[in-house]
């Protein structure tokens, strides 16, 4: 064989594998360029800060899908917030929370939109169809305590046995309730009073000291309270009119205290707050009735 056949035979050669090269990487064989891939960002829940603007107090979800993410912006049209960089924000094991910023000027009780911008990076070998991303978080500050002197302007719809009604009441009297027996209950808006450990905890003790078998209903006092505090603009427009719950207990080892707790909504925003009523105004007294179910 000449050196021009071999010649023209290794020619052939190279086209054939040549047209084989191309029609593997047509048909997906041969380990061509894999398909870019769509990256996505996770981040979910509300970044709550405390009262005073000073302290995170949880971290939300973050996570990347076929990417990994550095954070290169951060706006908000919330004006208090429009100073936040990403430097006040931390972002490991998956989670993200904010550090070393004053939140204290932010609106209580709502949810703020903060927009972060990421740049994005392939987290494999396969290649991603953008290399930014955006995601909307919430940030949220909780409302303050109400005040006791809120509660000092409580005002009550009574009922008595008779089904005689007053309405607006400063007070709660025995004589103006369908509990029986309720002798010396007396019951004054200004005489509420905060605990000095514990500002979500309210107290209102008879200005009495009762009587040996008084049983005042607490169910009664639930629809008492309840409407007082409807009807308590204050306390209204601490929540938004968002409305709320409340639920009651008696104390078996103290029964002549019962405790009613007020859960705001939404209750991310809000602390619980409880009102203690006393049936006494001397703990030392032996007998002063208690509370019934």
């Amino acid at each position: 064989m000449t050196n021009k056949n071999i010649l023209k035979i290794l020619v052939i050669m190279i086209a054939v594998l040549s047209l084989f090269a191309v029609s593997c990487r047509k048909s997906g064989g041969g380990g061509g360029d894999p398909t870019p891939v769509n990256p996505t960002i996770n981040a979910g829940g509300l970044l709550i800060i405390s009262t005073n603007g000073a302290t995170n107090i949880n971290s939300i979800n973050l996570s990347f899908a076929n990417a990994n993410g550095t954070l290169t912006e951060v706006s908000s049209e919330e004006t208090t917030l429009q100073t936040l960089t990403t430097d006040n924000f931390i972002i490991e094991n998956g989670t993200l929370k904010v550090s070393n910023f004053d939140f204290k000027n932010m609106p209580a009780g709502k949810s703020n939109a903060v927009t972060l911008t990421f740049k994005l990076t392939p987290s494999s070998a396969t290649p991603i169809t953008k290399d930014t991303e955006t995601a909307t978080i919430y940030i949220g500050k909780m409302q303050t305590n109400i005040s006791v002197d809120t509660f000092k302007k409580s005002k009550f719809d009574v009922t008595d046995k008779n089904g005689n009604t007053k309405e607006n009441q400063d007070n709660i009297n025995g004589g103006d309730i369908t509990s029986e027996p309720h002798e010396n209950i007396f019951f004054q808006n200004s005489q509420f009073a905060v605990g000095t450990d514990d500002t979500t905890k309210f107290f209102l003790t008879n200005t009495q000291n009762g009587k040996a078998g008084n049983k005042l209903s607490v169910a009664e006092f639930t629809t008492i309270l309840s409407n007082s505090i409807y009807k308590n603009t204050d306390i209204q427009t601490y929540n938004n009119n968002g409305g709320f719950e409340i639920t009651s207990a008696t104390n078996k080892d103290a029964p002549r205290i019962a405790t009613w707790t007020i859960k705001f909504k939404p209750s991310v925003f809000y602390n619980e707050h409880s009102i203690l009523l006393n049936m006494s105004a001397d703990d030392n007294a032996a007998d002063v009735g208690g509370w019934v179910d």
